[in-house]
């Protein structure tokens, strides 16, 4: 071994390397990446809860009632005017009412605007708890339940003609049919809705 000018040779050359001499411990340097096992981007997405089939159908039977809330406003539409009128100072008399005629046209009128817009206001409503209940919403099921239920007893009532408002029965028959199958699909909705396999989507979903 070469050693340079002015160098003392009990000191090692730090120009020399010997290959089999043991390296040092590297205590420096960048560490190794971490493994996607386990953190948040390398998890697998949780996978959606699959919707039961009573959930499905209570969806299809909002659905369905929005579109009978729509045709029920409509239909004061094609009533005649005169037999409106006739109709709503009949009921007005049979509930002891003051006919007046100012009061009778006031009546008319409001039915023959009010009808269409409650209904679409209602189909609206049929239709946003389809949607969130199909999502597996518990509000939306809450709501749902509430609605149904008063859509329940308000045709019960009005069958039994106890506070029965004015104009209630001008669409005749027709009125009568669709306030009924509205009830059966509120039952029928809140029968399925609160299904044993329903309330576990509900709260997996939560």
């Amino acid at each position: 071994m070469t050693q340079n000018p002015g160098q003392d040779p009990n000191q090692p050359d730090p120009y020399h390397h010997d290959p089999d001499a043991p390296q040092p411990e590297r205590t420096g340097g960048y560490q190794a990446a971490p493994s996607a096992e386990g953190s948040g981007y390398g998890a697998a997405p949780a996978q959606a809860v699959a919707k039961p089939q009573p959930v499905g159908l209570a969806q299809k039977l909002m659905y369905a009632g929005g579109v009978l809330s729509l045709v029920s406003g409509l239909t004061v539409l094609f009533s005649d005017e005169e037999t409106l009128r006739q109709q709503m100072q009949e009921e007005m008399e049979s509930a002891g009412q003051t006919v007046d005629p100012a009061m009778v046209d006031a009546a008319v009128m409001g039915a023959m605007w009010g009808g269409p817009i409650f209904g679409v206001i209602v189909a609206a409503i049929w239709f946003l708890l389809a949607v969130f209940n199909g999502k597996g919403k518990g509000w939306a099921r809450i709501v749902a339940t509430v609605l149904g239920a008063l859509n329940i007893v308000g045709t019960l009532i009005s069958l039994a003609g106890v506070g029965g408002m004015p104009g209630m029965g001008s669409g005749g028959a027709l009125n009568l049919v669709l306030s009924l199958l509205s009830a059966a699909i509120a039952a029928a909705v809140i029968f399925l809705l609160w299904r044993k396999e329903s309330s576990a989507y509900f709260a997996a979903t939560r």
